[in-house]
């Protein structure tokens, strides 16, 4: 951390000021997170369907939590969730991931929900079936 950081928030949601995280970081012997540097892919397409270790903290980075809408829980209760599914050819890299907690994660898939990656964060579409080779129960 450097100066003018309000602090860091732990993957259970636990905020600490500047001071505290600094501490904490030295006491553990951390190594900054370099986003997109040539040592931490964070596009292995499909070579490997879960999401490696710099992907995930990439993703916990960038999400800070579950991203389905209105919900608030944080990263250390939530899951990888490929945008574009696994089996309809999605990749497993940063732009095609988002957090999602357990709950949301099943919901997403049961109603065949979509996201997309933008600037300002995970943006979710709510219509029901859009997801590629989602089926909709007959009724």
């Amino acid at each position: 951390l450097t100066t003018g950081s309000d602090g860091a928030t732990t993957t259970t949601g636990d905020v600490l000021d500047a001071g505290a995280a600094r501490r904490l970081a030295c006491a553990a012997d951390l190594i900054p997170a370099v986003l997109g540097g040539p040592s931490a892919p964070l596009d292995v397409g499909r070579r490997e369907r879960l999401a490696t270790k710099a992907i995930r903290a990439a993703v916990i980075l960038r999400d800070r939590g579950c991203t389905f809408p209105g919900c608030d829980r944080p990263p250390g209760f939530c899951e990888i969730h490929h945008l574009t599914p696994w089996w309809a050819g999605g990749h497993t890299s940063l732009t095609d991931s988002a957090l999602l907690c357990s709950r949301h994660h099943h919901t997403v898939h049961r109603q065949g929900y979509m996201a997309e990656v933008r600037p300002d964060g995970v943006h979710w579409d709510l219509t029901p079936g859009r997801m590629p080779g989602h089926h909709t129960a007959a009724a």
